[in-house]
């Protein structure tokens, strides 16, 4: 952790004081229009989205691994897992791939309702549970619908909060670019005031113990699942939480992905180090008891 700091030192900085951080050309912008190739007949197929908050002139696509293999590199990301890591590893044994979500806000679709993406948990905000990644895939601006952000708005802990406009920032970005805020901080996508559609990529990540918001295990089952890389397996699920949290048939669920057969043996628990000392240290003391 000590090293990630030291090489992310800028970054995490700005994270703490502003609650995001925009870091220019992070991948090949051509990395990101491949990516947006790959995504485009999904664009065009798929209706508008039904709802105030997701936007009534907002076509959104789910699924996106399957979609585009190439997604995998931005997912996967060496800068994005470590500064996800650093807000969310402390309260947690593992973190997991929360969501993957093509947006394109098409025009005349108004501005979103500002809001923060830890207000879906109904517990108590006092640390991160999400961290978010918004990876352009067309030039985003303040005129297109360049998500909007509250700067600061992560350190109040209500769920609801009415920033004036005049405190806005807007994340215009290229593709290559990448926008990463915390779940707690105040955002929403902007207006699209122009002629021309602006697309992008939502990726989240999350505390291994809570409920992703994507059902990973529906949207990238085993046969599916079965053909990723090994950390992207990881991330979406198919791992423990200790202490015993995500097991199936008294297994690692990755050993599911190779094995789809139920071995009938005894169950096999899964705790953390801490705790298997803990035990060790109640037997040996329980021996000498009176």
């Amino acid at each position: 952790m000590k090293l990630i700091l030291s090489k992310h030192r800028k970054l995490i900085q700005k994270l703490d004081h502003d609650g995001y951080v925009i870091i220019r050309r992070l991948i090949d912008p051509l990395l990101a229009d491949e990516v947006a190739r790959d995504l485009e007949p999904r664009f065009r197929s798929r209706g508008p989205s039904q709802g105030n908050l997701w936007g009534k002139k907002t076509t959104r696509i789910e699924s996106v691994l399957t979609k585009s293999k190439r997604s995998h590199a931005l997912v996967l990301d060496p800068t994005i897992l470590e500064l996800a890591a650093h807000y969310l590893r402390p309260n947690c044994s593992n973190f997991h791939l929360n969501l993957t979500q093509g947006i394109r806000i098409h025009p005349g679709e108004r501005a979103q309702v500002p809001h923060k993406d830890s207000s879906m948990y109904p517990i108590d905000k006092t640390f991160d549970f999400m961290v978010n990644v918004i990876w352009p895939l067309s030039n985003f601006t303040k005129q297109n619908g360049a998500t909007f952000l509250a700067p600061g708005s992560h350190r109040s802990h209500a769920e609801v909060e009415l920033p004036r406009k005049s405190d806005l920032v807007y994340a215009e970005m290229q593709p290559g670019d990448a926008l990463f805020y915390r779940s707690s901080l105040t955002h929403g996508g902007g207006a699209n005031q122009t002629h021309h559609d602006r697309t992008g990529l939502a990726v989240s990540y999350s505390l291994g113990w809570l409920r992703q918001s994507e059902n990973m295990y529906l949207t990238y089952p085993p046969p599916v699942a079965r053909d990723f890389p090994e950390e992207l397996q990881s991330l979406i699920g198919y791992n423990v939480h200790k202490p015993n949290l995500g097991w199936a048939f008294s297994k690692d669920p990755a050993a599911l992905l190779n094995d789809d057969d139920e071995v009938d043996r005894g169950a096999e628990e899964f705790i953390t180090r801490k705790q298997s000392w803990l035990m060790k240290g109640y037997y040996l003391l329980d021996k000498v008891r009176p």
